[in-house]
């Protein structure tokens, strides 16, 4: 049998109208929905700015990628931006191979995800 990790979602102010939503675990079809609900109360809350930190996410699949890339555009049309931080080159790599990438701001960091944010892709 393989071992079910379990996601962890968590969502802070770090600034006035920027949130961080924390991430850790496995992000999949199974997991997606937790993720989904914080982005959209992440937009529905700030509209402006988001950065998602997958720095503790262990996996991430098409559906996951979708999600940001939802997030992605609908903050975008509200003159908003979103940013994410990986350094798993897995999750890394995901980005590139489907060019989200080349759509959202992709750092190794929050603190370079938030310099991110103030540049365009």
């Amino acid at each position: 049998m393989v071992p079910v990790f379990d996601l962890v979602v968590n969502t802070v102010r770090i600034r006035e109208g920027t949130l961080l939503i924390s991430v850790s675990g496995e992000l999949d079809l199974h997991s997606v929905g937790s993720l989904q609900s914080a982005l959209d109360d992440a937009i529905d809350k700030t509209g402006e700015a988001v950065v998602v930190d997958l720095g503790e996410v262990t996996l991430v699949d098409s559906i996951a990628l979708g999600a940001l890339a939802r997030a992605s555009r609908r903050l975008r049309e509200s003159t908003g931006s979103l940013a994410v931080a990986a350094s798993n080159p897995d999750i890394v790599r995901a980005f590139e191979i489907t060019s989200l990438d080349r759509v959202i701001p992709l750092a190794t960091t929050v603190t370079e995800a938030l310099e991110r944010l103030r540049q365009p892709v």
